[in-house]
């Protein structure tokens, strides 16, 4: 049995690039998301000067900073920019820790959340009420208006619960066939996607790009309060496995010697991250590359240390989403790109030219 905390001298090795006392990769993502927290607040159709921001901001702090925001910059900051920030951080970080983390549980550098079912799951579920949105009016009345967060949710965590069911032999979760699994569902859904959509209505259909190319538009103070709570228990739960998939780098045998309930651990990652991204899905929609991109990133300079890795990925989760945002905002404005469609075509490239240079290592 291994001390808890400990690091088995056989993966040693395999942890870190970095000394691990190495503070530095931690102070340039705390300043690159601060730096981006700020520049999501000022920029936008409404510019807030970046002085007056951080006046202001020094003021709710208690500082005498005598810069004042008019009432229009103190109403946009407060009630649009200010949530979108919260949600998107919140949002990128999940993404970022669940794709570092089932990378870990599943050996393999090329799985994300998407691979299990999770993010086409609920995009069934919220396209599926989305599509009757007429006949759940009738029959929930005012409930109908959480109708489709409430149905992208349970589609994730449907999704999600099957492909670890079809990924069950002899009693064990055997990772290839959860896998396996999650790509047939991954099909199935989209088919089932496709399917309703060729059904709806023009109106419906704009609803529908929503949840396919993903977007912060609808962020509020209500998303934010409905939200936060699956999003931090999801991080929690993931965050707090991290020495157990380090024993688990060992291989699934070895780890159990060394005190790890790997099937229960399965279990915990698993819904996890279903619980966490379907939360997000249902209020941003399907937003790629995020949990795929981000933990490959840092593990090229932090290695596949999870104790460091994961909690790394929920800091530059967090910037990328903002900065992808901001950027979502900006570019055509004041019209406003879909966020999910703009991460998948910036990671796209650099995701392959990782791959081009070989050193992708778990």
């Amino acid at each position: 049995m291994t001390p808890s905390g400990a690091v088995p001298a056989g993966v040693r090795w395999r942890l870190g690039r970095l000394a691990p006392g190495a503070a530095w990769p931690w102070g340039v993502l705390l300043v690159l998301l601060l730096g981006v927290s700020l520049a999501s607040l000022a920029v936008g159709a409404v510019s807030v000067p970046p002085k007056a921001l951080l006046g202001a901001l020094l003021e709710t702090l208690g500082s005498e900073a005598g810069h004042q925001l008019e009432p229009v910059q103190q109403s946009v900051i407060l009630h649009i920019r200010l949530p979108r920030l919260l949600l998107g951080s919140l949002v990128g970080a999940l993404l970022a820790v669940s794709g570092a983390a089932l990378q870990a549980l599943f050996r393999n550098p090329i799985v994300e959340p998407g691979l299990l079912g999770t993010s086409t799951g609920a995009a069934l579920g919220a396209v599926t009420a989305i599509v009757f949105d007429a006949v759940l009016a009738h029959h929930l009345g005012a409930l109908h208006r959480v109708a489709i967060p409430a149905s992208a949710f349970v589609g994730a965590l449907g999704a999600t619960l099957l492909a670890y069911k079809l990924g069950m032999a002899t009693g064990r979760a055997d990772t290839t066939r959860v896998l396996l699994a999650g790509i047939a569902i991954n099909a199935g859904a989209g088919a089932g996607v496709s399917l309703l959509t060729h059904i709806a209505t023009d109106a419906q259909l704009r609803s529908i790009t929503f949840w396919n190319l993903g977007s912060l538009s609808g962020a509020s103070w209500e998303t934010v309060r409905v939200a936060m709570l699956p999003l931090l228990l999801g991080l929690v739960l993931l965050l707090r496995e991290a020495q157990a998939l380090n024993l688990l780098l060992l291989g699934e045998r070895e780890a159990q010697h060394l005190g790890v309930n790997v099937e229960r651990l399965k279990r915990r990652l698993i819904l996890a991250a279903a619980l966490g991204v379907g939360a997000s899905v249902a209020c941003v929609g399907i937003i790629g590359f995020v949990g795929l991109l981000v933990p490959s990133l840092l593990r090229l300079v932090m290695g596949p240390d999870n104790r460091r890795l994961l909690g790394a990925s929920a800091l530059l989760g967090a910037s990328l989403l903002m900065a992808a945002d901001l950027m979502a905002r900006s570019m055509a404005a004041p019209a406003e790109l879909p966020i999910g469609a703009l991460t998948s075509a910036l990671g796209t490239p650099a995701f392959v030219l990782l791959l081009a240079r070989g050193k992708e290592r778990t």
